[in-house]
């Protein structure tokens, strides 16, 4: 056995002290954190932080709202205060290159500091020592972008397998996801009026607000991201030291062209959906957003298909919400997303399209 020399020693208290002052005090670009606090703080309320108890907590909303980053401010703000940490990010990608079994072996080797014993030979013996091992401990566990319950109960999502205090954190796009096991979940919306101005002003403009003879076109870029914060990334990105004729002339393009980044972001949200929610999605985008919810569902049924389940399915996946006087509603970026997909079945003869929506194409 190495026996630590003091100068080891004292390096290695060094370490220790500086990942726990990086964790408290970190290094964050601040525009990733505009408007944070008005998600911080009732997260921190649902997670009961210093109780004994196990917590789940649920975090979701569409793609791009900024679930991960709020996520991620959590864990760094709180890992020092646990025995054991792991982030464990973009799992749903994560599980289609590397597969389920690398997740939970990369998960429990963070948490608990030591990869040795999850090489031991027989999978059963092994999955008895983790489990026994993480009762034992008190961690703190993020799970991201998670798209199936069954890759929960898989990751140690579960209160008896953690040890008195310990919380994970589930981010989703998906609410049906942490509808079973989960303790609290927590929606999360765009951001305010002023937070979006500020975020796009910090990418467009390298400070916190627009900048003389750009305050309209910034407010129409705000008005298109509609509170989203990744698309007031990138767009201020896109936009930044351009004069105001180019502005101008990419305003004008959004409203033909979306946005190939933001699109892409959000796309996984329809592409995991079945053959008849995608029509049903394509149907409320292009005819049917701002309609009383029962109208909807009488035409859908019409038409032939099961609208109670899947419209429940569409507003669980952050595509469709409700008013509170019973209108369908869509972001305007999720909406732009279903008409670029009904657009691109047939770009230069848009009369071969499956819906017609605009007066100029019919």
């Amino acid at each position: 056995m190495h026996v630590r020399t003091e100068n080891e020693l004292i390096e290695g208290i060094v370490k220790d002290v500086m990942e726990k002052l990086n964790r408290i005090y970190p290094t964050e670009v601040k525009e990733t954190l505009v408007g944070i606090d008005q998600n911080i703080a009732p997260i921190e309320s649902l997670l009961r932080i210093g109780s004994k108890e196990v917590r789940i907590i649920g975090i979701w909303g569409m793609g791009g709202v900024g679930k991960t980053t709020i996520a991620n401010a959590l864990f760094t703000k709180l890992s020092s205060q646990y025995e054991g940490s792991c982030f464990l990010a973009n799992v749903r990608e994560e599980y289609e290159n590397q597969g389920l079994g690398y997740l939970r072996n990369k998960l429990f080797s963070e948490v608990l500091e030591d990869d040795v014993n999850l090489h031991i030979s027989t999978p059963k013996v092994r999955s008895t020592f983790v489990m026994r091992r993480l009762r034992q401990k008190k961690v703190l566990i993020v799970l991201d972008d998670v798209d199936d319950s069954k890759k929960l109960e898989y990751l140690a999502a579960q209160h008896d397998c953690l040890g008195s205090g310990s919380i994970v954190i589930v981010t989703t796009r998906d609410k049906h996801v942490i509808s079973k096991g989960v303790d609290e979940t927590y929606e999360v919306k765009g951001l305010s009026l002023h937070h979006a101005v500020r975020l796009f002003s910090l990418n467009a403009f390298g400070k916190t607000y627009p900048e003389k003879g750009f305050e309209m076109l910034s407010k129409q870029v705000v008005d298109h991201a509609n509170g989203n914060p990744l698309a007031l990334k990138v767009l201020g990105s896109l936009l930044h030291s351009r004069n105001e004729q180019q502005w101008a002339n990419a305003l004008r393009k959004l409203t033909k062209v979306p946005n190939a980044e933001i699109q892409n972001v959000l796309r996984w949200s329809y592409d995991g959906l079945d053959y008849e929610q995608k029509n049903m999605f394509l149907d409320i985008a292009c005819f049917f957003r701002g309609e009383n919810i029962e109208n909807v569902i009488r035409l859908l049924e019409i038409c032939g298909f099961y609208p109670y389940i899947g419209i429940k399915i569409l507003q669980e996946k952050s595509l469709v919400t409700f008013s509170d006087d019973g209108k369908v509603c869509m972001h305007d970026l999720i909406q732009e997303m279903g008409w670029e997909i009904v657009h691109r079945e047939s770009i230069k003869d848009p009369g071969r399209s499956s819906r017609l929506w605009d007066p100029k194409e019919v």
